[in-house]
């Protein structure tokens, strides 16, 4: 165990040495997919989180050593030691190539909520689309109904009528009522 004195860096905490309230869930699936959500008929959004994700843990880890600090009034080191501890704070929260950020994590859950809304817009016109279409179906008067049904019908006579009258015609019967 480091002495808390004679530290001079960050150190990964351990059971024996920090007090654990979260240890996460370390499963084998991205952090986003811990967390689904389907959204459309073929869409689905993951927008999961864990709190042990390497720029969270980073976060509270720095936050927590400027936290637990403390200088004396009396000590004549203590600006540049706070000079030096604030200097490795902000390197260690700043962006470095490789390094989960926080925006990182933002990035993947705004993106999430685009799509999101993306799906609900889509959802809302499909919705609206579909209501439009039941309306037709459900909403034709009988009415209306038996009054094309009546046309086709009749428009179906004739058309077999004139199909009847064409059919008794030859060219015998024709040739017949000329020549007579």
């Amino acid at each position: 165990m480091v002495a808390f004195a004679t530290a001079t860096a960050l150190q990964s905490g351990t059971s024996a040495n920090t007090v654990f309230w979260y240890t996460g869930e370390s499963g084998s699936t991205p952090a986003r997919q811990t967390a689904l959500a389907l959204v459309g008929p073929s869409t689905t959004i993951a927008y999961g989180m864990r709190a042990n994700e390497q720029a969270l843990s980073t976060l509270v880890a720095n936050v927590a050593v400027l936290a637990a600090t403390t200088y004396s009034p009396s000590d004549t080191n203590a600006a540049a030691s706070y000079a030096g501890l604030t200097k490795r704070v902000v390197t260690n929260l700043g962006a470095q190539q490789g390094v989960q950020q926080v925006s990182d994590i933002e990035a993947d859950l705004a993106n999430a909520q685009v799509a999101a809304n993306n799906a609900q817009s889509l959802n809302s016109r499909t919705q609206s689309t579909l209501s439009g279409m039941l309306q037709n179906i459900e909403g034709v008067s009988q009415d209306q109904v038996g009054a094309e049904l009546l046309a086709l019908q009749t428009t179906l006579q004739a058309s077999l009528s004139t199909t009847a009258r064409m059919a008794g015609i030859s060219l015998v019967n024709y040739l017949g009522s000329t020549v007579g």
